[in-house]
């Protein structure tokens, strides 16, 4: 009796103690969600720089938000980009005053982008879910947001 009761007190502080961690670890995650409103509004004001990793096609295809960085994080037959990194790491660092917001087509390699420099423990990163196009026609061109033609350099 006494050892069952002593079972059902381990049992009940182990699923206390491990709830207690899940709780704590939910509290420590950040949103990187930056609704496309909010973007637009911080990068009239310069308060946002905008990163766009689609790539080259994708840029002649749709545009580009007027100074965006431009880095592909993938390459026409969507390999690896693999200067990608160090490229983004480079304005990031030159940025480090702002904050940075991924954009892509439709939020997908943005928010994988984002959450990957985060953990690199870069600060004040974000990205843009609805991204260029949307997944129902919700992205920046669609709601006429500021886009220019891509030229190639």
């Amino acid at each position: 009796m006494v050892a069952r009761i002593n079972f059902r007190l381990i049992i009940f502080f182990l699923i206390f103690f491990k709830l207690q961690g899940v709780l704590n670890s939910q509290d420590k995650m950040i949103n990187i969600n930056i609704s496309i409103n909010q973007a637009l509004e911080s990068y009239k004001s310069k308060k946002l720089k905008i990163i766009d990793i689609r790539t080259y096609k994708e840029w002649k295809m749709t545009g580009i938000i007027p100074n965006s960085y431009l880095i592909n994080m993938h390459e026409e037959d969507f390999s690896e980009n693999i200067n990608f990194i160090k490229e983004t790491e480079k304005v990031l660092d030159e940025n480090k005053e702002f904050d940075v917001a991924f954009i892509c087509a439709s939020g997908a390699r943005s928010e994988i982008a984002a959450n990957y420099f985060i953990e690199k423990n870069y600060k004040n990163i974000f990205h843009i879910p609805e991204g260029i196009l949307g997944k129902n026609k919700d992205g920046w061109l669609f709601l006429g947001y500021p886009i220019e033609s891509y030229i190639d350099k």
